[in-house]
């Protein structure tokens, strides 16, 4: 077997370091990404692959065991003290609200799910309302462990191979699996890009390309050769376009797919160019000693910066960063990066240990942090709790009984503050809210199930599914059985009005449902309060008006509820004590709701079609407020919580029960 002349490349730890640095500058000022993961994952690629093949050299053959182990005493260190610094400095700097969320997230960073939970979320419409987290980041750190796993099983699987081939170098082996991934991940991450981007973002198949790349490059770099003069140039290139990747393409709405060859492929010029002209070149700059000390605790740095951050926006209540703060954060994470690896990190991998020794020990660590979170997150992360008798908590019914409906006293207020994110209807609990890509319906029962008169069927996205508890009490009251048909961010419409896959595929099948079984009723949204749709029927909606109005299934259309600017949990859970929480969190009406209810003014509804304006109850002349009758309106800025819903029966029952008679 070849062996190559082995050298300490300074430029790595350099890339490193503008990486991190170039991640956290585009984070804390332009609030949008750099392609410095990229690079990570690439440079990654390139040296795991050296490391195995050194492994291999010395051993005859590869050993999972001490590999996973090994790998596991660099990277837990220093991922795990953070994460659980984060976790621990979060219960004092943000809301009560965010430990669900938070726990979880830490959970997936601590175990490198991260990326997988991410996917999901992406997909869930609810938890796209979820606040930016101090987690957030650990997806990149989750894929690279993944794919330090799937090396592994490459690098196994080659073996085999070269049992039953042993006139093949092992070499070409590896070099053509690599191959076989690139050409296979990377053309599923073109297609997935184009269809699904925010899932493509965290998947793990969408990225191994990148490291396929730099272990190609890794097993072939010794046979390439370039002169001073193309090595000067590939070096300065791969700076230049490594610095400009964020600046010139929006990385976090294109990426990966092809586009993501723009930063891989900086990387691998300066790889390629290495130490082969100094003068005046990039690599000159890389291994100077400011910036090889500042990539040995890049890793640290990427890690610390995240949280520095998040948190520092959410305590502070802010947007934006200035200048001075954004160098604050970045000194501030530099000093705790070092830290970490200096005072946490290098003690604990310099502690001599027998592999068996240090796999009884990260196994001891587990158990230890595991239970003691389990046992944390059964005593204080607050569930969610429904509220169903209104006492002091009127609610929308407040405007029948109140002169002034609009307000609050704090010991009574329901649902809690904390608890308010966690009001939500019942179907997502139940599994009745198609959340995947998928144009297949969900349909569950409601209200009265068993002895009813009537039956309505609740159609649409999450506007419409915030008032399934309203219809719910409804049907209880009168008799009617509430069927419900609802996907993510889906309107009742024949187009596409949002960018989720499969709604108009969703859309006919629940058409097609609805004429087999025809209900006595359709409850849906009848326009959208989004500030593009202002004073205007969304696409399709008429033609699906029509469809009904020719199966002779009458339509009950209620008015979208208006969008508040702020989250309102986020932004009570922020108000200081003394001040008063609905001056402090109203949005002027203007700015929630358009002025023109297009209900009223179409002639495009069918005959027969009843429609429902709430706005007034929301809002007054001039502000659509954050708690009705003592009770929190929404469990984000635009969807209602289960407690105000309810309160909605005695507002909705008339109006029901004469669309139902006619």
């Amino acid at each position: 077997m070849t062996t190559e002349k082995k050298r300490f490349r300074l430029e790595i730890e350099g890339v490193r370091a503008v990486a991190a640095f170039l991640v956290a500058v585009y984070h804390i000022w332009l609030n949008r990404v750099s392609g410095g993961v990229d690079v990570f994952f690439t440079i990654s690629g390139f040296l795991i692959t050296t490391s195995l093949f050194s492994m291999y050299r010395r051993e005859g053959t590869i050993k999972p065991f001490t590999y996973i182990i090994r790998l596991l005493k660099r990277l837990v260190p220093s991922a795990w003290f953070i994460a659980l610094s984060t976790f621990l400095i979060s219960l004092f700097l943000a809301p009560a609200y965010t430990r669900p969320q938070y726990f979880s997230e830490l959970m997936a960073s601590l175990f490198y799910f991260e990326n997988w939970r991410l996917a999901i979320d992406s997909v869930d419409y609810l938890a796209q309302n979820n606040e930016a987290s101090p987690f957030q980041h650990y997806w990149a750190l989750a894929i690279q462990f993944q794919f330090y796993i799937i090396w592994l099983i490459l690098f196994t699987i080659a073996i085999g191979i070269k049992k039953f081939a042993k006139n093949v170098d092992y070499k070409k082996i590896i070099f053509g699996m690599f191959a076989f991934v690139f050409v296979v991940s990377l053309g599923y991450s073109i297609y997935l890009t184009a269809v699904n981007q925010p899932v493509a973002y965290y998947h793990t198949l969408t990225r191994v390309w990148e490291f396929s790349l730099g272990g190609m490059l890794a097993i072939v770099i010794h046979r390439i050769s370039l002169s001073k003069v193309i090595a000067w140039f590939a070096g300065w290139i791969g700076i230049l376009a490594l610095l400009l990747c964020g600046i010139i393409l929006q990385v976090s709405t294109v990426f990966p797919g092809y586009v993501a060859l723009w930063p891989t492929g900086a990387a691998i010029l300066i790889l390629l160019a290495g130490n082969q002209s100094k003068r005046f070149s990039a690599y000159q700059i890389l291994a100077s000693k400011p910036l090889v000390s500042f990539g040995k605790v890049s890793y640290a740095f990427y890690l610390w910066h995240w949280p520095v951050l998040t948190l520092f926006l959410q305590y502070g209540q802010r947007s934006t960063v200035s200048i001075k703060a954004g160098i604050a954060i970045i000194a501030l994470s530099v000093l705790l990066a070092y830290f970490t690896i200096y005072v946490v990190e290098t003690p604990l991998r310099n502690i001599r240990s027998t592999t068996k020794q240090t796999a009884i020990a990260l196994g001891a660590l587990v158990v230890v942090v595991v239970g003691s979170l389990w046992v944390y997150y059964e005593n204080t992360i607050p569930a969610q709790k429904i509220v169903t008798a209104y006492g002091e908590n009127l609610g929308a019914a407040a405007h029948q009984i109140k002169e002034q409906p609009f307000y609050y006293d704090l010991e009574t207020l329901q649902p809690e503050i904390e608890q308010s994110p966690f009001d939500l209807s019942p179907i997502y609990k139940d599994k009745c809210f198609q959340r995947d890509v998928s144009g297949d319906v969900l349909t569950c029962e409601y209200g009265e199930t068993d002895d009813y008169t009537h039956t309505i069927a609740l159609v649409g996205g999450s506007h419409s599914a915030h008032w399934q508890p309203m219809l719910d009490e409804y049907g209880k009251e009168n008799n009617v059985r509430i069927t419900t048909y609802l996907k993510a961010n889906c309107r009742f419409s024949t187009e596409d009005t949002s960018d989720t896959p499969n709604c108009v595929d969703w859309f006919y099948s629940t058409v097609d449902m609805l004429k087999e079984d025809p209900p006595d009723l359709v409850f849906t949204i009848g326009d959208i309060s989004a500030a593009e749709w202002e004073g205007q029927i969304p696409d399709g909606f008429e033609d699906a008006w029509r469809m009904f109005e020719k199966e002779k299934i009458p339509l009950f259309l209620v008015r979208d509820t208006p969008r508040l600017s702020r989250s309102v949990p986020g932004c009570l859970s922020h108000v200081d004590d003394g001040e008063d929480l609905i001056e402090s969190c109203l949005t002027p009406r203007s700015e929630a709701i358009s002025n023109i209810n297009v209900l009223e003014e179409t002639n495009a509804l069918p005959k027969g079609t009843h429609v429902f304006d709430t706005t007034d109850y929301f809002c007054d002349e001039e502000y659509c407020y954050p708690i009705i009758g003592n009770t929190i309106a929404y469990f984000d800025n635009n969807h209602i919580t289960a407690s105000l819903s309810r309160t909605f029966y005695p507002i909705f029952e008339d109006a029901l029960n004469d669309a139902l008679k006619n």
